[in-house]
């Protein structure tokens, strides 16, 4: 936790207790049901299989994601699962057919769709317009505890972010400031073993 809330950009930490991401689950579902366009929030899903959930609030200094907190994927057949151009959640493989587009980007060697500023679809991926496609939110790393993850005596870490919908419960549920220009962020992880130094 002290590790967490001396981070750049961190505004405040609190340990959640698993009703809490059980109720950021459920409304995750609910949202997902209510939007037009096919949306899956993984992350939350495999965060719910983790023994410990910490809630985090930062401002626009912390540092960016390091990997896109969305895409837009389709199946993939078994024989096409080593493809780079895929992503693995849980054992299951997705086909990356667009992607956030982070300010650290480098620019792509094919062809592109803009979607705004900050999101790219990759036409010629596509297996066929017949193939349904959806937004999907995976879990990420967070590398400030993986680099010490075996000092604490942790592992499996993901980080998710939550829709606008978890986001506002979060806040209410940790005590959080509801200022826009702040966000929330959802860290699990299992204990490992116990920390052999102090964290």
């Amino acid at each position: 936790m002290r590790l967490l809330a001396g981070l750049p950009g961190m505004v405040a930490v609190v340990s959640v207790p698993r009703e809490v991401v059980k109720q950021v689950v459920e409304l995750e579902n609910r949202y997902e049901q209510g939007v037009l366009v096919p949306l899956k929030n993984l992350g939350v899903r495999v965060a719910l299989k983790r023994e410990i959930a910490v809630a985090l609030l930062k401002d626009k200094i912390f540092r960016e994601p390091p990997e896109p907190t969305v895409y837009l994927v389709e199946e993939v057949p078994p024989e096409e699962r080593n493809d780079r151009r895929c992503i693995t959640v849980e054992g299951d493989v997705y086909r990356i057919v667009g992607e956030e587009v982070l300010a650290s980007s480098q620019p792509y060697n094919e062809k592109t769709i803009s979607l705004g500023d900050s999101f790219v679809i990759f036409p010629d991926r596509r297996a066929s317009g017949n193939t349904p496609s959806y937004f999907l939110v995976p879990p990420l790393g967070f590398p400030e505890l993986e680099e010490v993850q075996d000092r604490l005596g942790i592992g499996g870490i993901l980080s998710i972010s939550p829709s606008a919908r978890a986001d506002d419960y979060l806040r209410e549920a940790c005590g959080f400031s509801s200022d826009p220009s702040l966000a929330t962020l959802l860290v699990a992880f299992n204990l490992v073993e116990q920390p052999t130094g102090k964290p």
